[in-house]
């Protein structure tokens, strides 16, 4: 078996932020099965990840490895010709069909140049990424990845390989949500229930909020994870351009005896702040008496985690939490332009809260027993070389011979074999990770002002206007400078000017 990955080797749109993590993500899933199932396997980036692999010890990565190190600068002048913004890759991928876009076969003649007869079985990418190479390797069998949805301390590890897309492209949204024709098993039972109960038992055991009653002066609480802006899994699928828009427009919605838990995502910036030109807590929860937000919430890496189970409802655009509220058998609410809205049990705001006030959730166990058993795999099985290998054979297999979308989605394992991966397995030290300002939650909204600043000034400095005045400028120092020398000296008494001869 030959496997391709693939990783945007372009600069992103929040920044520079090349994909280092991704890559690295794929080479470690790779090197099992070039070790163990003797799989030729090839990585497709760009040339930053090598110089930044070796200043990072992760050399060790690449051994064994076929290597195509993309020129990131080149392809993005070649893409920037086009007329597309090469920083909006991912949003392109996502709204045409693959072979329609000239973006894409640019990247697909560069990977050309340099494959020397390489032909994949399997071309792996993350949410929709290894697009671009479908007019290479048309009869290769595409795999999206992306972390699963279950994915944070003390949920164990895993991912998913879908074959169709992500997002609005992707299985769950086109396999019939919690309506699924799945033939679910006394033992596919067992394993969401089981599931449940250890993770359950799990978050209590942990939870830092437990001292905190939410509940105590409203009918029904709801959570709501603000997410990150400036990324396709947020903007390329709702209309809010920011995080606060999106904040305050659920807040307008929410009746005033429903409290919504506001939490921020840990990669993002602040939303919520009490300083500052951009402060607005203190209007939020005057005109929102209902909003419910602590400094705590900042101290963890997944608040949203553990507030779940203590909710009625959730409601989010592309949060894992919102399969999270499924597993508890929570509201689940999502727009209806997302993957969340096919297993949602309501697509507007207005809906969400009137079924918040009736506390009814459709039952989601046949949809979590096709999780568990066929769409998510625990990374612990990853590490086999050679089960890996067979899965992937499996996957090709039924790719080939599927009449319908879902048939591509093979058993992940034997029952006892994902009882033990899902669960016995992943019992190791359970513990929930600070972030760096856990001493001081308000630290984090200086380092945003100061970033914002810095950004601020950055296009300053690069503006036209700042060139254009600079000689002005120059000849105003120039001025002040004239100004203060003549002021040192006494009225009346002139600074003796140099002579030649001392020149």
């Amino acid at each position: 078996m030959r496997v391709a990955c693939f990783v945007n080797p372009l600069v992103q749109a929040s920044g520079p932020g090349f994909n280092y993590g991704g890559v690295e993500a794929l080479a470690k899933l790779v090197q099992p099965l070039r070790r163990e199932a003797r799989c030729e396997c090839m990585l497709i980036t760009g040339g930053w990840f090598k110089e930044w692999a070796r200043r990072n010890g992760k050399a060790h990565l690449l051994t064994g490895l076929r290597t195509i190190w993309l020129d990131e600068l080149l392809l993005y002048r070649r893409i920037r010709e086009l007329g597309e913004l090469p920083t909006a890759l991912d949003q392109t991928v996502h709204q045409a069909d693959d072979k329609e876009q000239p973006v894409l076969g640019t990247i697909a003649e560069v990977v050309a140049q340099n494959v020397n007869g390489f032909e994949p079985d399997i071309i792996m990418g993350f949410a929709g990424q290894a697009n671009c190479l479908a007019k290479l390797w048309p009869t290769a069998l595409r795999l999206h990845i992306e972390r699963g949805y279950f994915g944070r301390d003390p949920y164990p590890i895993s991912f998913y390989f879908d074959h169709l897309g992500t997002y609005s492209r992707s299985a769950v949204a086109r396999i019939g949500g919690l309506k699924l024709a799945y033939s679910i098993t006394s033992d596919a039972l067992l394993l969401v229930s089981a599931f449940r109960s250890h993770m359950a038992a799990a978050l209590n055991s942990l939870d830092p909020f437990r001292s905190n009653d939410f509940c105590s002066h409203f009918d029904r609480v709801c959570l709501l994870p603000l997410q990150v802006s400036n990324e396709f899994s947020f903007d390329g699928l709702v209309n809010y351009r920011t995080q606060f828009e999106y904040l305050y427009d659920v807040l307008a919605a929410a009746p005033k005896d429903i409290a919504v838990i506001v939490t921020e995502h840990p990669r993002g910036e602040p939303i919520l702040r009490r300083s500052g030109p951009s402060s607005n807590i203190d209007l939020l929860r005057r005109t929102f008496p209902n909003m419910i937000f602590l400094d705590e919430f900042r101290r963890y890496q997944s608040s949203s985690q553990f507030l779940v189970p203590r909710v009625d409802g959730v409601w989010s655009v592309s949060s894992s939490v919102g399969y999270q509220a499924l597993l508890f058998n929570r509201l689940l609410g999502s727009p209806p332009s997302t993957e969340l809205s096919n297993v949602s049990d309501a697509t507007t705001l207005a809906d969400f809260f009137g079924r918040l006030r009736q506390h009814k959730s459709a039952n989601a166990d046949t949809f979590l027993a096709w999780l568990l058993e066929r769409y998510l795999v625990p990374a612990t099985l990853l590490t086999d070389g050679r089960w890996f290998h067979d899965y992937l054979q499996r996957r090709l297999d039924a790719a080939r011979s599927a009449t319908s979308p879902i048939d591509g989605f093979v058993p992940t394992a034997d029952a006892d074999r994902l009882m033990d991966a899902w669960i016995a397995k992943a019992s190791g030290p359970l513990t929930i990770k600070p972030l760096q300002w856990h001493d001081d939650p308000s630290i984090a909204e200086v380092l945003a002002d100061l970033r914002a600043v810095r950004r601020e000034r950055d296009a300053l400095l690069k503006s036209t206007s700042w060139r254009i005045t600079a000689p002005l400028r120059f000849v105003k120092q120039a001025a002040v400078r004239r100004m203060r020398l003549a002021a040192s000296f006494p009225r009346g008494v002139r600074a003796k000017q140099p002579t030649s001869a001392a020149c």
